[in-house]
């Protein structure tokens, strides 16, 4: 039984490093196996598939404070890494706003309008430049590593394209609108977030509208 134990976990733990291989690469071999033996013996399966195991690693690097306080960026990297798998995952659909649909609404339903954000898009915040992190340890580059100031946060999306997963820097009040925008139509949405409708539009983030709440 022990065996079996030590094998399950030993395979759960390459998935881990499979999907997470930034964050691999950032704490060394023996602390990434001593972090994927905590998570996979804290976190069971949900899915018959191996290869979709690893969500949560990142809530599980920020519940240990020694690893937080040496590499206060780590979880928020853990995120990014699965947020790149989702999206790489996700089927790319060719469809084209209709924008021409949305110019002939009246201005008394701009509130009713719901909309819909790719399935191929994912957003996330942080207070650490994670997508310049990621990108030079990605390419092995220490010197540019070293010289990321840490103390600028950002807002970053992921987007896929033909050419894979692309990762954009945005402003974080950009990213809250792409995120509000999944679950609320415009008139729920704090009224700041709605100066970058615009720029979100312009990205291809959404495929479509819906009014609601009408009467």
């Amino acid at each position: 039984m022990q065996v079996y134990r030590n094998n399950f976990v030993m395979t759960l733990s390459e998935c881990l490093e499979t999907v997470y291989p930034t964050v691999h690469a950032l704490v060394g071999c023996e602390c990434f196996d001593a972090l994927a033996r905590h998570h996979v013996l804290a976190t069971p399966m949900t899915s018959s598939c191996a290869d979709q195991y690893g969500e949560g690693f990142d809530r599980t690097i920020a519940s240990i404070p020694n690893i937080i306080d040496a590499v206060p960026y780590l979880a928020d990297i853990a995120t990014l890494e699965w947020q790149l798998q989702q999206v790489n995952q996700t089927p790319l659909t060719a469809s084209v706003f209709p924008l021409l649909a949305l110019q002939q609404l009246r201005p008394d339903q701009f509130e009713h309008i719901r909309l819909s954000v790719s399935s191929s898009v994912s957003v996330m915040i942080s207070a650490y430049p994670v997508r310049a992190i990621w990108q030079a340890v990605s390419r092995n580059d220490g010197d540019a590593l070293s010289s990321i100031d840490m103390t600028q946060g950002e807002g970053i999306l992921l987007q896929k394209t033909e050419d894979g997963v692309e990762l954009i820097s945005i402003e974080p009040d950009e990213a809250k609108l792409i995120d509000a925008c999944r679950d609320y139509e415009m008139g729920l949405i704090d009224p700041p977030l709605l100066s970058h409708l615009a720029a979100a539009m312009q990205r291809g983030v959404f495929t479509d509208f819906t009014l609601v709440h009408l009467q």
